[in-house]
Parts: C-alpha cells; structure tokens; sequence
C-alpha cells in the first residue's frame, strides 16, 4: 500500500479519515453537517483533486454547465412529483395542508385561554363585516349626474342606522313666516327656478322654504314648490301632486334607492348622467322593517348651474320620465321684474323651520363632506313615509 493511501486510510479517531491536510485554505464549509463531512472525508478517500485524482466525467459536468439535465430543481419540484407519483397509484393526497378550525384552535389552548380566543374572533368577524358592508355600499353609488357631486347610490335592503333629524318644538311648528319670494331669494343665495312647462290642469298651489336645525346635506334652505291637480269632476289616480325641491348641495349628495329603481337619461363620455330618473321610494312596512315600492311615485334628478332639482310626481297620474324632463328642461330663472309687480297670495312663500310632508316623505340621503366617501352618513331627507294610502299621504301636508 503506498504512503499516500495509508494516509488517506488513517482515522481520526471516529473510523473516517480526516478532511482537511494541507492548511486552513481546505477547511470545510461552516454550515457543514456531520453526515456531510462524512461523506465528504469518504469521498476524499477515493479522489483527491489535488493529486488530479478525480471522479469519473466531472470535467465534462463542469463543461456541460448548460445542459438542462444539470440545472438546479424548480422549486416545488418534490412536492410536484410526489402528487403526481400519488395520483398514478389512485391515492389520495392533500395539496394544501388543512386549515384549522376555529373549535380546533380553542381546544388546543388552554381552558382559561378559549373565552378570550372566542371573544377576539367575534370581534375580528364583526369588523370584517362592516368593512366589507362599507366597501359594498360606497361601490353602490354608480349614477351621478353631471357637473355636480350629486346622484343616487344603489343599494340591495333598506340601509341600516339611518339618522332621523330632530324634531322641531311644538311653538317653532305653529308660527310659519310668510314672504316674498324676492326676500325668499336672498335667503337662498341661488337664483329661484320656476318651471314654464307644466302638465295641464295642474298649478301652483304653495312654497316653502324650510331648514330643520340638523340639516347638513344643503347648502342654506331649501325651497319646495307644489303644483296641485284640479279638473271639475276628474278625480287623480295618484296623489294628484308634483313637487319641486331646489338647493345647493353641501358636499356630496346622494339619494339612496333600492338596486334596480334608478338609471341615468343621457350620459356623456364620463359616465355622468344629465339626468336619473327613480321608480320609487322606500315606505315604512312596519315598526322594524321598509320596503322599495315600484310604480307609484316617479322622481327626475336635476341639475343646474351647481343646483339640484328634485322633481316628483305620480305615475298614476301619468307623470311619467318624459313628463318630468319635459319639466326639468322648462325650468328658468325667476324674473324680477315681474315678481315684483306680482301681488296674488300664491306667490308668497312660507318659511319653516322643520321639513315639509308630502312627496318626499321616506327619502334616504348619503352625505359625505370629501371626495373618497370616507366619512358616509345615512340621514333621513324628511320625516318618515309610513305605508297608508297614496292619496292620503299626498294630502297629509
């Protein structure tokens, strides 16, 4: 036997002859495992690389770097053979490891440790929910009209926490002020439109400019013009009123309908509608629950010069969308000249502090004071519509 494999046959104590002989510059890897070196010292045994001693093709290995039989493994490449192995013997084998149950994760703690688990994954699921109800019911606003932050937002049930507004004292409701409408005007601080096309045998039968102490949706008062029905010997089918209520929105402003009730009339290339038209409107069914009703009332959304006009009717009395555009297209500004030799009573406005009954009794509107919708509240436009008869609560006023 020569010298050098009696040397490289010696032990170190352990059976395997040791790896590094020539210096620190040979010192195996750091991360180097026992099993490693153990193979590394037996391999040793048989080549020496320094002696030019070295296994059988490892030249042309190194030279056929770019051969793909000596690329490096995909990764995930065990687990994929290992499914497809299983799936040639027709066993069943999980892909994904198996998520743990909430029951199973409260087992596994401690008993004192469960209630506080539980406790957290109910609050956890609680605050998924209103993130995701969130997310849902600002995605629900896909109609607005155009040149105005103004339009409806859909929604699939009758919203929750809906604010109602306060309620005016008892002393406050029994003295309405009475004045012109040129005095109305300047309250306002918008011009006051007046409509040239109206539905024959309707007229104006009364105003109202009224803001209730938490109204927050509008910019200053808002003002309500009513027409009425009045044929000798024709009784209306529907309420036999149409409504008009003009205002600068303060902020965002939206009417919030049932999905489905509302679609825009003529949208421009931005999506922004001229006008929306709703079939509709929410009424009280019982002391927890509201329900949409389709058919009765009619409404147009309208804007102007940054106001908004909200224009009802009933569809019974034949006030249809086209009826309503015809009215929302006729509306011009009032003239001052002529209001100011007007003297007939009509023409006089009553001011209120509280909102008006009516037509848009139940309305829903979303308020929001910035662009990304991130501080939404749901407030009541008026006192609640309780489910009665129509013409009933046409005449409620």
């Amino acid at each position: 036997m020569s010298m050098s494999e009696s040397e490289r046959q010696q032990d170190d104590g352990r059976g395997v002859a040791p790896l590094s002989r020539h210096g620190p510059g040979h010192e195996p890897p750091a991360d180097f495992s026992e099993e490693d070196l153990a193979f590394a010292r037996e391999l040793e045994s048989f080549f020496s690389v320094d002696e030019e001693e070295i296994p059988p093709y490892f030249v042309q290995t190194l030279l056929e770097a770019e051969d793909p039989r000596f690329h490096p493994l995909e990764p995930g490449f065990e687990q994929k053979t290992r499914a497809r192995v299983f799936r040639q013997l027709n066993l069943h084998y999980r892909l994904l490891p198996r998520r743990p149950s909430l029951a199973g994760i409260v087992n596994a703690l401690p008993a004192r440790r469960a209630l506080a688990t539980l406790t957290a994954a109910i609050l956890l699921l609680m605050a998924c929910t209103v993130l995701l109800t969130g997310q849902s019911f600002a995605s629900g606003m896909d109609i607005l009209l155009h040149g105005a932050h103004s339009g409806v937002m859909q929604v699939v049930r009758y919203p929750a926490g809906v604010h109602a507004p306060a309620q005016a004292d008892a002393a406050d409701q029994s003295q309405p002020t009475q004045m012109t409408l040129l005095q109305a005007e300047h309250l306002l601080q918008f011009p006051i439109y007046l409509p040239l096309d109206i539905p024959n045998n309707y007229s104006l039968s009364s105003l109202y400019l009224y803001q209730s102490a938490d109204q927050t949706w509008a910019d200053g008062p808002v003002l309500e013009l009513n027409y009425d029905y009045s044929a000798p010997g024709v009784i209306p089918a529907g309420t036999g009123n149409i409504a008009i209520r003009e205002f600068k929105p303060d902020g965002n402003v939206f009417q919030v309908v049932e999905r489905g009730a509302a679609y825009p009339l003529n949208v421009d290339r931005m999506g922004q509608a001229r006008a929306i038209y709703i079939d509709g409107q929410w009424v009280r069914r019982n002391r927890f629950s509201h329900v949409w009703v389709f058919g009765e009332r009619s409404e147009l959304i309208y804007q102007r010069d940054g106001i908004v006009f909200w224009i009802v009717g009933d569809q019974r009395d034949g006030i249809t969308k086209d009826v309503l555009m015809n009215i929302a297209t006729s509306l011009q500004t009032l003239n001052l000249d002529y209001a100011l030799h007007v003297t007939e009573n009509i023409y006089s406005v009553t001011q209120l502090n509280r909102d008006s009954t009516g037509l848009f009794t139940g309305d829903i509107i979303a308020i929001s004071s910035n662009q990304n919708l991130s501080d939404m509240s749901i407030v009541l436009a008026g006192p609640d519509q309780q489910q009665q008869s129509s013409k009933t609560a046409g005449k409620s006023r």
